[in-house]
């Protein structure tokens, strides 16, 4: 009877560490929402996101423009990467406007997105998930937008929101705030999500423009070789238009942000917040809604995070 209590105790202590592990090594519940086939960094965000070994990638949504031919672009890059068991969900296209990058997908037909509308896959994850699931929105606002027009309760459901988006008050590139692309680009939408209540987090681009792909970092990333790393060095190829051309890193530190909040910014202040009618992300005492902005970026901690995320292992079909 002794050694029977002493064994009892004792899987009672190891299955207790076990589910202590499986607790701990839970994965963050993610859903990329990208307007992917026009700036360069959004097929590399996404390949920060499907590397990154702490993320649960739920789906990726397409925004803007040419939603079709842009899941061609994801829809591929998962493919190739094994990752083919994320699904793709296209947004409402705004216009038919064509993109260099379409075309290393455009005869492409392996994996094919899913029927539901982006919009709707939003709602029906955050639903599934309540309070576990981040969105991370790193184009124009349109699906996030539909979402909670859909649903008003929606932005209760997240666990966060992480946007690439807005400039509060200068830039690498301006010494006064501009409207920024994901912004102005969906103007109105971006009002009802800056106005919706979310627990909202953006990377702006007085963060953003002052990070920008060094030669030696792109060439480390393309000797790496692998399934993965091929893909972006080709689409990097298909959208640098002269040879002083480099990437700006907009929307991966985004996704740095949202897998490690804080780690790779001097700077957070929480901001009332408001969209104007021009697209300008104007702090607003009365009428904003808190929103953490990420400033003072650490490049050189971010960057070996990201490329070594990208390098880190070879995403094999």
């Amino acid at each position: 009877m002794n050694l029977f209590k002493h064994l009892t105790v004792l899987l009672t202590l190891v299955l207790g560490v076990g589910l202590v592990r499986a607790a701990d090594s839970g994965k963050m519940k993610v859903i990329l929402d990208t307007d992917i086939g026009g700036d360069i960094d959004d097929a590399w965000a996404l390949g920060f996101v499907i590397s990154h070994s702490g993320f649960d990638p739920l789906g990726v949504t397409i925004c803007d423009g040419n939603t079709p031919a842009r899941a061609k672009v994801a829809c591929k890059l998962l493919y190739l990467t094994g990752r083919d068991q994320i699904p793709v969900a296209v947004g409402r296209k705004t216009h038919d406007g064509n993109d260099y990058q379409f075309a290393w997908a455009e005869d492409f037909e392996a994996l094919k997105p899913i029927g539901q509308p982006a919009a709707d896959f939003i709602i029906q994850t955050a639903k599934k998930y309540p309070g576990e699931v981040t969105l991370l929105a790193v184009g124009p606002l349109e699906n996030v937008a539909d979402a909670l027009r859909k649903e008003p309760g929606l932005a209760k459901l997240f666990k966060r929101v992480v946007l690439m988006s807005g400039n509060i008050y200068r830039s690498a590139w301006n010494k006064e705030p501009i409207a920024e692309w994901n912004v102005v680009a969906s103007t109105k939408d971006s009002q009802v999500v800056y106005a919706a209540g979310l627990p909202l987090t953006i990377v702006p681009l007085d963060s953003t423009t002052l990070v920008q792909l060094k030669d030696e970092e792109r060439e480390r990333v393309r000797k790496h070789d692998s399934p993965l790393t091929r893909s972006l060095e080709c689409l990097y190829r298909l959208w640098i238009d002269s040879p002083g051309s480099r990437m700006t890193l907009h929307d991966q530190l985004a996704v740095a942000e949202t897998a490690s909040p804080g780690t790779f910014y001097g700077k957070q202040e929480t901001l009332p917040l408001v969209v104007d009618d021009k697209g300008f992300t104007r702090i607003d005492r009365e009428k904003g809604k808190p929103v953490v902005v990420c400033l003072e970026p650490k490049r050189d901690a971010f960057m070996e995070f990201y490329i070594g995320k990208l390098t880190s292992k070879r995403l094999e079909r």
